[in-house]
C-alpha cells in the first residue's frame, strides 16, 4: 500500500513538474530614455508604472540615458540633478544607462548621481580611472524575475571623435570603445547564463538597428539618444528594438512571453505618460517644492509671435551672441537648441535656461570666407544637422548619396559670401571643440557664456519676434 501511494505521489509530482515546465512564462518591462530631466510629468509617470506593477508585480522599470539637462529647476539646483534622481528613487527605477548628457556636469557631478541612484548604471563601453572611484556602475547587470533570469547589458554611442556627444573637457577620467566591439566580450556569457538578454542602449535607433542586425542574440535593445518614436512592434532580425521619444512623454511597455525556457512572442506597447488620467501625490509634492522657486519666474522679455521650430530659436541664439560681441557671424550647433516651441507670451529665466542648458562659453574667432563655409559643412556631420547663423543665410541641396551640395551662403547685405575675405565670427565653445574643419585662428575666449550674452540681448529687446525668422533653405 504504502508503495501504491509512494508511485502515485511520484506520478503527480511528475505530472506537476511537466505542466510547470508547459505553463508560460512572462516577462514586462517599462522603459523610457532622454527624460531630460522634465520632472512635471513625473506624477504621471509615478502613477503609470504603480498601475502596471499591480498588474505585473515582477515588472522591471529601465531608463535608456540622458536623464538630465532639460529643466533648469533640476539642472541649476544647488546640487545639480538632485532632483530627478530622487524622483527616479522614488518611481522605483531598476537600472539605467548612460546617456551623452550624464556627462554635462562632468564626472565629478556623474560621480554624485551614482552616489544618489538608488538603482544600478551599466555601461560596457566605458571605463574610468580608478582615482574616481565610481560607485554603483557596472558593464551589465542580471535580474531575476519570475523564475526567470534577465541580463541587461549597457551602452553609449560615440562620435567621429570617439566620444559621446559631450564637450570634451567633460571626459575627464572616461575612456570608451565601440559598443560593437566591446558586445562580444559579454553576451556570450549572458546568453548562456541568463533566459534573456537585452541592451540597454542610448546609441540611437539606426545605430540599434544596426546592432540588432549584428548581434541577434539579444532579445531586446531599449534604445535612446535619437528621440526616435516606436510606435509599434519592430523586429530587427528577431530583436526587438524599441524607443519612447523624450521628456517622459511616453513609457514602452514591452511584453516577452517564453515557455519551455524559449521566447515564443516579443511585443510592445506605446503608452501616453502625459494622457494618463492619475497623478500620484506623493510625487506631486515632490515636483511642487522643487518647482517652488521665484527666481525662474523673472520675465525677461515678450515673445510677440509663436515659434514652432528649432530653427527660429537657434536664429535668437546666434543673433543674441552676435550683437552682443560686435561679431559679422554668430553660429549655433542645432544640438544645443533644446526645444522647438515658444508661445506668444513673457519669457522667464527658466525658458531661457530651458533652450540653452549647457551655457557655454563663446569663443570669437578670424575666418576667411572659406573657412565659414567649411565650419558651415561640417556640422552636418559634427552635429547632425544644419547649423543656425546670424549675419548671413544659406541654401543647400543634399545628394542622393547623402553629400551637402551647391552650398550657398549669402551675407545680410545680399552680397554672397568672399571667400578670401576676413570675417569675425563667434559661436560656443562645444562648437569650437568639436567641429572638424581647417582654419588658421586657434579663436580666443570672449570669457563670457552664451547664457550671459542671451540676457543682455533681450535687456535691449524687450520684445522679440522670431516666429517666422528662417535662415536655412534646403532645395529639392
Amino acid at each position: 500500500m504504502k508503495k501504491r501511494c509512494l508511485l502515485v505521489l511520484t506520478a503527480l509530482a511528475a505530472m506537476f513538474l511537466f505542466a510547470s515546465c508547459e505553463k508560460e512564462q512572462k516577462i514586462y518591462v517599462v522603459s523610457t530614455n532622454d527624460m531630460h530631466a522634465n520632472i512635471d510629468n513625473f506624477p504621471q509617470l509615478a502613477a503609470l508604472v504603480d498601475s502596471l506593477r499591480t498588474a505585473h508585480p515582477d515588472l522591471l522599470l529601465f531608463g535608456a540615458g540622458d536623464n538630465r539637462s532639460g529643466n533648469p529647476i533640476n539642472d541649476r539646483y544647488a546640487e545639480p540633478a538632485k532632483p530627478m534622481y530622487e524622483l527616479m528613487n522614488k518611481v522605483g527605477f531598476d537600472l539605467s544607462t548612460f546617456g551623452n548628457h550624464e556627462w554635462d556636469g562632468g564626472v565629478i557631478a556623474l560621480r554624485n548621481v551614482l552616489t544618489w541612484a538608488q538603482f544600478p548604471f551599466v555601461c560596457a563601453n566605458v571605463t574610468f580611472d580608478d582615482s574616481l572611484q565610481m560607485p554603483n556602475f557596472k558593464p551589465y547587470e542580471v535580474f531575476e524575475r519570475n523564475g526567470l533570469k534577465i541580463g541587461v547589458i549597457g551602452g553609449i554611442q560615440l562620435g567621429e571623435n570617439g566620444l559621446p556627444d559631450f564637450h570634451p573637457k567633460n571626459a575627464g577620467g572616461s575612456h570608451f570603445r565601440p559598443l560593437a566591439e566591446v558586445l562580444p566580450e559579454y553576451l556570450p556569457k549572458l546568453r548562456e547564463e541568463c533566459d534573456l538578454v537585452f541592451l540597454l542602449s542610448h546609441c540611437g535607433y539606426e545605430e540599434d538597428r544596426e546592432t540588432a542586425e549584428q548581434f541577434p542574440d539579444l532579445d531586446a535593445i531599449f534604445g535612446g539618444h535619437s528621440h526616435t518614436r516606436v510606435s509599434e512592434t519592430q523586429l530587427v532580425n528577431g530583436v526587438l528594438v524599441t524607443q519612447a521619444e523624450a521628456k517622459v512623454k511616453f513609457v514602452t511597455l514591452s511584453t516577452f512571453t517564453l515557455k519551455k525556457g524559449k521566447v515564443i512572442d516579443k511585443k510592445m506597447e506605446l503608452l501616453s505618460v502625459k494622457e494618463f488620467p492619475k497623478r500620484n501625490e506623493e510625487v506631486q509634492a515632490m515636483v511642487d517644492e522643487y518647482n517652488d522657486n521665484d527666481y525662474f519666474s523673472t520675465v525677461v522679455t515678450t515673445n510677440t509671435t509663436p515659434i514652432d521650430n528649432y530653427e527660429s530659436l537657434g536664429c535668437l541664439m546666434t543673433d543674441a551672441i552676435r550683437y552682443t560681441t560686435g561679431a559679422d557671424l554668430g553660429f549655433q550647433n542645432p544640438g544645443g537648441v533644446r526645444y522647438d516651441t515658444l508661445s506668444a507670451r513673457p519669457v522667464t529665466l527658466k525658458d531661457i535656461f530651458a533652450l540653452d542648458p549647457f551655457d557655454n562659453e563663446i569663443i570669437a574667432y578670424t575666418l576667411s570666407g572659406e573657412e565659414v563655409v567649411n565650419m558651415m559643412k561640417s556640422c552636418f556631420t559634427s552635429d547632425h544637422g544644419p547649423i543656425y547663423c546670424s549675419g548671413c543665410s544659406y541654401k543647400f541641396k543634399v545628394s542622393d548619396e547623402g553629400e551637402i551640395t551647391d552650398f550657398k551662403v549669402t551675407l545680410d547685405n545680399g552680397k554672397p559670401i568672399d571667400p578670401s575675405a576676413k570675417y569675425n565670427v563667434v559661436m560656443n565653445s562645444y562648437m569650437s571643440s568639436t567641429f572638424d574643419y581647417e582654419h588658421e585662428d586657434e579663436g580666443h575666449s570672449t570669457f563670457r557664456s552664451s547664457n550671459e550674452l542671451m540676457l543682455e540681448y533681450l535687456a535691449s529687446h524687450p520684445e522679440i519676434d522670431y516666429g517666422t525668422t528662417h535662415r536655412v533653405t534646403e532645395v529639392e
